[in-house]
């Protein structure tokens, strides 16, 4: 990919200000804190940075306040200059650094539009011809006649967001402006982002809105300290940023546990709570650095498994629409539109499945943090009842395939019940199928015949491999170890009459699951299904499997059920 952007080696310095403003007896009596103070000449605000952006890719940074994100983009617009290493763009360039630059606050709003259009190189003319959809765009009425000074900040920022993404850049530097206005402006900011996008124009955004940085970016690039700390993936470099803010990071420990243990076995279990893997309703595979060197229980590693469907982005992708009843729709847009779940200070969440999620609840702006059990040793602690909770704690609680294991259920729902305030929220992903994973014979028999039908059609979703060996699906393909290791105590047929004791049921989702087990499970361990084709075929089975379910050849075999904490009496 030709480059649109490119720094080789930038470092930045700004000076000190030496200046004595608290008096004499306090420069004398602070004199030797003062004295190192006015040694130094500058400090360093960006340190060796160097970084490519492609022509056409939507770049975005984060990073904490302070750690050098607007300097970097000063740096692109031009506005200053590096003081070693080399910065390169190639391409005309719209940006919005600031509130009001470049607007006279004497001038009205649409002789500053076109004074700003002159100054970035077009004619009068041009943005005359322009200035209808820029006041359009920025919905700001007749106050487009009134002088700037008249203006709210958020007034400012619309018509600079206005006039930057109208005049044809090819390259457009956004800091901290799609966060301006009403939700109805917002959501027009981003889908005009994405109509840059289509374009092929370049974007750099600085933004503290992690989840438009996920929904926009092709790449992004974690700043700390005016040093490079990561750049890659968007999700994958959101988590690690989380996870470094103490202010942000995601609790990965049960206090409850904390308060039972010993206190010097404390510290140890915070370690090794926190060494969870990272992930989301899409799960992330886990780190190598998950664990500490010196802690037994993280060299241990009781938690290696076998890869189930849980596993697979592409099935749970599909499970999320089936959820929401629409693809467009992710669970969390799900949960603020339908339930106006969101911007909670605290959750607790148990998972044996989608180990890693909380991440993303936090990201989606869900819950701010959460107190996570997910260590298999601490998830059979909470099976066998042998796990405490503090009461009136937990605005929220989610868990990920666990109630139907819980071997006394009703117990455990009641310790959820006084461990929640007052309209705390459950929702639970979970088992709803026969009791003891007992399946009916006829669903064996319809993933042998769908499996067979797939490799017969010859079509581009099913994967060659499919039945390497001669195997297939259901009981002539997969082994006794390959069965699910559900405990004897599986209380499936209990799950929801048991919420429905406790809690006010809110909703009940289905999302399928008879041939999850049965027909994915063993091509997930063979490849994953991450790749095109895989999302393919996994499409494939699951509108199969949905067809069946509508026709009753098949039952529901998995469920988000949604509650709410019942009043006190």
């Amino acid at each position: 990919m030709e480059p649109a952007i490119v720094f080789d080696h930038v470092s930045k310095r700004y000076p000190y200000y030496q200046n004595v403003t608290a008096g004499l007896k306090s420069f004398v009596f602070n004199l030797h804190k003062n004295l190192a103070l006015m040694k130094q000449k500058s400090f360093l605000v960006l340190n060796d940075i160097s970084f490519e952006v492609g022509k056409g890719e939507t770049f975005g940074i984060v990073g904490r306040n302070g750690s050098g994100k607007s300097t970097l983009l000063s740096l692109m617009a031009g506005v200053m200059r590096q003081d070693e290493g080399s910065a390169r763009t190639l391409g005309r360039i719209s940006s919005l650094l600031e509130l009001g630059a470049g607007f006279h606050p004497d001038l009205s709003g649409i002789e500053n539009i076109i004074l700003h259009g002159i100054l970035m190189g077009h004619t009068k003319a041009e943005m005359l011809e322009k200035v209808d959809r820029i006041v359009e765009f920025s919905e700001l009425g007749d106050f487009i006649y009134q002088p700037l000074r008249t203006y709210s900040s958020g007034m400012h920022v619309r018509l600079g967001f206005s006039v930057a993404v109208h005049i044809d850049p090819e390259i457009l530097l956004i800091d901290e402006a799609l966060a301006v206005g009403d939700l109805n402006f917002q959501e027009k900011c981003l889908h005009k982002m994405q109509e840059f996008r289509d374009s092929g124009t370049t974007i750099v955004i600085v933004s503290h809105d992690l989840t438009a940085i996920i929904r926009l970016c092709d790449k992004v690039m974690w700043i700390d300290n005016g040093k490079v700390m990561e750049c890659g993936k968007p999700k994958d470099v959101v988590i690690h940023y989380i996870r470094s803010l103490d202010q942000q990071a995601v609790m990965t420990i049960s206090r409850d546990e904390l308060e039972e243990a010993e206190p010097e076995a404390e510290e140890a279990a915070a370690e090794t709570a926190a060494a969870g893997d990272a992930g989301s309703m899409v799960p992330e595979a886990p780190g190598p650095d998950a664990g500490t060197p010196e802690e037994p229980e993280a060299e241990v590693q009781e938690d290696v498994r076998i890869d189930t469907w849980w596993d697979s982005p592409a099935l749970i992708i599909e499970c999320e629409a089936l959820i929401s009843g629409n693809p467009a729709i992710t669970f969390y847009e799900f949960l603020k539109r339908q339930f106006a779940i969101g911007r909670l200070e605290k959750g607790l969440m148990i998972c044996n499945q989608l180990k890693g999620v909380e991440v993303v609840f936090v990201i989606n702006n869900i819950c701010k943090a959460f107190d996570v059990i997910d260590a298999e040793s601490d998830v059979r602690k909470v099976i066998a009842g042998g796990h405490a909770f503090q009461q009136n704690t937990y605005e929220i609680f989610v868990c990920v395939d666990l109630l139907h294991r819980i071997q006394d259920l009703d117990q455990f729902l009641e310790k959820i019940n006084r461990s929640l305030k007052s309209n705390g929220i459950v929702i639970a992903l979970e088992y709803i199928g026969p009791a003891g994973y007992k399946r009916p014979e006829s669903d064996n028999l319809i993933a042998n015949m769908l499996g067979r039908l797939l490799r017969d059609s010859g079509a581009d979703a099913s994967p060659d491999w499919l039945f390497e060996h001669g195997a297939e699906p259901g009981v002539s393909g997969a082994g006794e170890e390959d069965q699910p290791a559900y405990d004897a105590s599986v209380s499936s047929e209990l799950v929801i009459p048991s919420l429905t004791k406790r809690f006010e049921v809110l909703a009940v989702r289905c999302f399928g699951g008879p041939l999850y087990d049965l027909l994915l499970e063993r091509v997930i361990r063979e490849d994953g299904l991450n790749g095109e084709k895989g999302s393919k075929f996994v499409k494939t089975v699951v509108q199969y499997e949905q067809a069946l379910i509508k026709e009753k050849m098949l039952e529901n075999n998995y469920a988000m059920i949604l509650c709410r904490k019942m009043a006190d009496e």
